[in-house]
Protein backbone atom coordinates (compact mmCIF):
# COMPACT_ATOMS: atom_id res chain seq x y z
CA UNK A 1 0.00 0.00 0.00
CA UNK A 2 1.35 3.40 -1.03
CA UNK A 3 0.40 6.72 0.52
CA UNK A 4 -0.01 9.28 -2.25
CA UNK A 5 -0.31 12.98 -1.43
CA UNK A 6 -2.72 14.92 -3.64
CA UNK A 7 -2.24 18.69 -3.63
CA UNK A 8 -5.06 20.68 -5.30
CA UNK A 9 -3.03 23.78 -6.24
CA UNK A 10 -4.97 25.15 -9.19
CA UNK A 11 -6.58 27.97 -7.24
CA UNK A 12 -5.71 31.58 -8.08
CA UNK A 13 -5.70 33.52 -4.82
CA UNK A 14 -6.43 37.24 -5.01
CA UNK A 15 -7.17 38.24 -1.40
CA UNK A 16 -3.68 39.37 -0.49
CA UNK A 17 -1.41 39.14 -3.51
CA UNK A 18 -1.41 39.76 -7.23
CA UNK A 19 -3.52 37.28 -9.14
CA UNK A 20 -1.67 34.03 -9.64
CA UNK A 21 -1.36 30.54 -8.15
CA UNK A 22 -1.86 30.78 -4.40
CA UNK A 23 0.35 27.73 -3.88
CA UNK A 24 3.32 29.72 -5.19
CA UNK A 25 2.94 32.63 -2.76
CA UNK A 26 6.15 32.87 -0.75
CA UNK A 27 6.48 32.23 2.97
CA UNK A 28 9.93 32.92 4.39
CA UNK A 29 11.18 33.22 0.81
CA UNK A 30 9.81 29.89 -0.44
CA UNK A 31 6.46 28.87 -1.99
CA UNK A 32 3.69 27.52 0.21
CA UNK A 33 3.80 24.37 -1.92
CA UNK A 34 7.39 23.52 -1.00
CA UNK A 35 6.77 24.03 2.72
CA UNK A 36 3.75 21.71 2.54
CA UNK A 37 5.52 19.01 0.51
CA UNK A 38 8.56 19.04 2.80
CA UNK A 39 6.38 18.55 5.88
CA UNK A 40 4.36 15.79 4.23
CA UNK A 41 7.60 14.02 3.31
CA UNK A 42 9.01 14.52 6.81
CA UNK A 43 6.08 12.59 8.26
CA UNK A 44 7.69 9.38 7.06
CA UNK A 45 4.32 8.21 5.74
CA UNK A 46 3.97 9.78 2.29
CA UNK A 47 5.60 7.91 -0.60
CA UNK A 48 4.94 10.30 -3.48
CA UNK A 49 2.80 13.26 -4.49
CA UNK A 50 0.78 14.59 -7.40
CA UNK A 51 0.05 18.31 -7.65
CA UNK A 52 -2.92 19.63 -9.64
CA UNK A 53 -1.66 22.92 -11.07
CA UNK A 54 -3.44 25.86 -12.68
CA UNK A 55 -3.40 25.63 -16.48
CA UNK A 56 -1.11 28.24 -18.00
CA UNK A 57 1.19 28.25 -14.97
CA UNK A 58 2.92 24.89 -15.55
CA UNK A 59 6.33 26.50 -16.06
CA UNK A 60 6.10 28.36 -12.75
CA UNK A 61 5.27 25.17 -10.88
CA UNK A 62 8.06 23.27 -12.64
CA UNK A 63 10.54 25.94 -11.58
CA UNK A 64 9.31 25.85 -7.98
CA UNK A 65 9.62 22.04 -7.82
CA UNK A 66 12.89 21.75 -9.72
CA UNK A 67 15.08 21.26 -6.66
CA UNK A 68 12.69 19.19 -4.56
CA UNK A 69 13.94 15.65 -3.98
CA UNK A 70 12.40 14.47 -0.69
CA UNK A 71 9.72 12.38 -2.43
CA UNK A 72 8.80 11.95 -6.13
CA UNK A 73 6.39 14.65 -7.31
CA UNK A 74 4.40 14.81 -10.54
CA UNK A 75 1.98 17.48 -11.78
CA UNK A 76 -1.23 17.45 -13.75
CA UNK A 77 -3.64 20.17 -14.92
CA UNK A 78 -6.21 21.05 -12.26
CA UNK A 79 -9.91 21.69 -12.75
CA UNK A 80 -12.40 24.48 -12.17
CA UNK A 81 -13.32 23.31 -8.67
CA UNK A 82 -11.43 21.76 -5.79
CA UNK A 83 -13.17 18.43 -6.37
CA UNK A 84 -12.15 18.52 -10.02
CA UNK A 85 -8.51 19.14 -9.06
CA UNK A 86 -8.47 16.38 -6.44
CA UNK A 87 -9.99 13.92 -8.90
CA UNK A 88 -7.52 14.98 -11.60
CA UNK A 89 -4.57 14.46 -9.25
CA UNK A 90 -5.92 11.10 -8.09
CA UNK A 91 -6.35 9.85 -11.65
CA UNK A 92 -2.93 11.13 -12.72
CA UNK A 93 -1.25 9.59 -9.69
CA UNK A 94 -1.92 6.01 -10.76
CA UNK A 95 -2.98 5.06 -7.23
CA UNK A 96 -4.65 1.68 -6.83
CA UNK A 97 -7.86 1.23 -4.83
CA UNK A 98 -5.86 -0.12 -1.88
CA UNK A 99 -3.57 2.92 -1.70
CA UNK A 100 -4.22 5.81 0.65
CA UNK A 101 -4.79 9.30 -0.75
CA UNK A 102 -3.53 12.11 1.48
CA UNK A 103 -5.22 15.31 0.30
CA UNK A 104 -3.57 18.46 1.63
CA UNK A 105 -3.89 22.18 0.93
CA UNK A 106 -0.74 23.97 -0.16
CA UNK A 107 -2.16 26.95 1.74
CA UNK A 108 -1.58 25.00 4.99
CA UNK A 109 2.24 25.10 4.84
CA UNK A 110 2.80 24.74 8.61
CA UNK A 111 1.32 21.27 9.02
CA UNK A 112 3.18 19.26 11.66
CA UNK A 113 4.74 16.08 10.21
CA UNK A 114 3.68 14.20 13.35
CA UNK A 115 0.08 15.22 12.70
CA UNK A 116 0.33 14.00 9.11
CA UNK A 117 1.53 10.64 10.41
CA UNK A 118 -1.32 10.47 12.93
CA UNK A 119 -4.00 11.11 10.29
CA UNK A 120 -2.47 8.63 7.84
CA UNK A 121 -2.28 5.99 10.57
CA UNK A 122 -5.94 6.55 11.51
CA UNK A 123 -7.00 6.21 7.86
CA UNK A 124 -4.94 3.04 7.49
CA UNK A 125 -6.93 1.54 10.38
CA UNK A 126 -10.39 2.92 9.60
CA UNK A 127 -10.47 3.78 5.89
CA UNK A 128 -10.71 7.56 6.19
CA UNK A 129 -9.60 10.30 8.58
CA UNK A 130 -9.17 14.04 8.73
CA UNK A 131 -7.17 16.57 10.72
CA UNK A 132 -8.78 19.36 12.70
CA UNK A 133 -9.60 20.69 16.13
CA UNK A 134 -12.63 21.17 18.40
CA UNK A 135 -14.42 24.49 17.91
CA UNK A 136 -13.70 26.89 20.78
CA UNK A 137 -15.52 30.03 19.57
CA UNK A 138 -19.20 30.56 20.24
CA UNK A 139 -20.99 29.98 16.94
CA UNK A 140 -24.05 32.02 15.96
CA UNK A 141 -26.41 31.32 13.10
CA UNK A 142 -27.21 34.65 11.43
CA UNK A 143 -29.94 35.42 8.91
CA UNK A 144 -30.39 38.86 7.38
CA UNK A 145 -27.82 40.29 9.77
CA UNK A 146 -29.71 39.07 12.84
CA UNK A 147 -28.67 36.29 15.22
CA UNK A 148 -31.32 33.58 15.13
CA UNK A 149 -29.57 30.82 17.05
CA UNK A 150 -26.53 29.97 19.16
CA UNK A 151 -25.23 26.66 17.86
CA UNK A 152 -24.14 24.16 20.54
CA UNK A 153 -20.43 23.61 20.03
CA UNK A 154 -19.71 20.60 22.24
CA UNK A 155 -19.51 18.28 19.24
CA UNK A 156 -18.36 20.74 16.54
CA UNK A 157 -15.00 20.13 14.88
CA UNK A 158 -13.14 22.57 12.61
CA UNK A 159 -11.96 20.45 9.69
CA UNK A 160 -8.53 20.98 8.15
CA UNK A 161 -6.17 18.95 5.99
CA UNK A 162 -4.64 16.46 5.53
CA UNK A 163 -7.68 14.36 4.78
CA UNK A 164 -6.76 10.76 4.08
CA UNK A 165 -8.88 8.04 2.51
CA UNK A 166 -8.59 4.75 0.70
CA UNK A 167 -8.49 5.47 -3.02
CA UNK A 168 -11.29 2.98 -3.60
CA UNK A 169 -13.61 5.03 -1.40
CA UNK A 170 -12.96 8.15 -3.45
CA UNK A 171 -13.46 6.22 -6.68
CA UNK A 172 -16.84 4.95 -5.48
CA UNK A 173 -17.93 8.49 -4.55
CA UNK A 174 -16.85 9.86 -7.93
CA UNK A 175 -18.57 7.06 -9.82
CA UNK A 176 -21.74 7.77 -7.83
CA UNK A 177 -21.72 11.23 -9.39
CA UNK A 178 -21.65 13.15 -6.12
CA UNK A 179 -21.55 16.92 -6.50
CA UNK A 180 -18.83 19.24 -5.26
CA UNK A 181 -18.27 19.59 -1.52
CA UNK A 182 -16.51 22.04 0.76
CA UNK A 183 -13.95 19.40 1.66
CA UNK A 184 -12.95 15.98 0.40
CA UNK A 185 -14.26 13.59 3.03
CA UNK A 186 -17.75 15.08 2.71
CA UNK A 187 -18.07 13.01 -0.46
CA UNK A 188 -17.43 9.90 1.64
CA UNK A 189 -19.78 11.03 4.43
CA UNK A 190 -22.64 11.22 1.93
CA UNK A 191 -22.08 7.52 1.19
CA UNK A 192 -22.20 6.58 4.86
CA UNK A 193 -18.43 6.16 5.33
CA UNK A 194 -17.31 6.71 8.92
CA UNK A 195 -14.50 9.28 8.90
CA UNK A 196 -12.22 9.45 11.94
CA UNK A 197 -11.47 12.92 13.35
CA UNK A 198 -7.87 13.41 14.56
CA UNK A 199 -7.10 16.41 16.78
CA UNK A 200 -4.06 18.21 15.40
CA UNK A 201 -2.07 21.40 15.99
CA UNK A 202 -3.85 24.76 15.77
CA UNK A 203 -0.79 26.06 13.91
CA UNK A 204 -1.97 24.10 10.90
CA UNK A 205 -3.68 27.29 9.73
CA UNK A 206 -4.97 27.98 6.25
CA UNK A 207 -3.31 31.15 4.97
CA UNK A 208 -6.09 33.27 3.51
CA UNK A 209 -5.54 36.87 4.61
CA UNK A 210 -2.43 39.08 5.03
CA UNK A 211 -2.50 38.69 8.81
CA UNK A 212 -2.38 34.89 8.40
CA UNK A 213 0.82 35.22 6.38
CA UNK A 214 2.35 37.55 8.97
CA UNK A 215 1.57 35.08 11.78
CA UNK A 216 3.04 32.22 9.76
CA UNK A 217 6.24 34.21 9.17
CA UNK A 218 6.50 34.91 12.91
CA UNK A 219 5.87 31.26 13.79
CA UNK A 220 8.58 30.05 11.40
CA UNK A 221 11.04 32.58 12.79
CA UNK A 222 10.32 31.38 16.34
CA UNK A 223 10.62 27.74 15.23
CA UNK A 224 14.04 28.54 13.75
CA UNK A 225 15.20 30.09 17.02
CA UNK A 226 14.06 27.01 18.92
Amino acid sequence: MDVVALIPAAGLGTRFHEAGPKALVRLAGRPFLLHALERLAASGRVDRACVAVSPGHEASFAAALSGFRAIPVTTTPGGETRRDSVVAAWRASGASDDDLLCVHDAARPLVDPADVAAVVDAAALHGAALAGSPVTDTIKRVQGGVVVETVPRHDLFAAATPQVMQAGLLRAAVEAGLADATDDVELLERRGVAVRAVVTSRWNVKITFPEDLARAEAWLAAEGRR
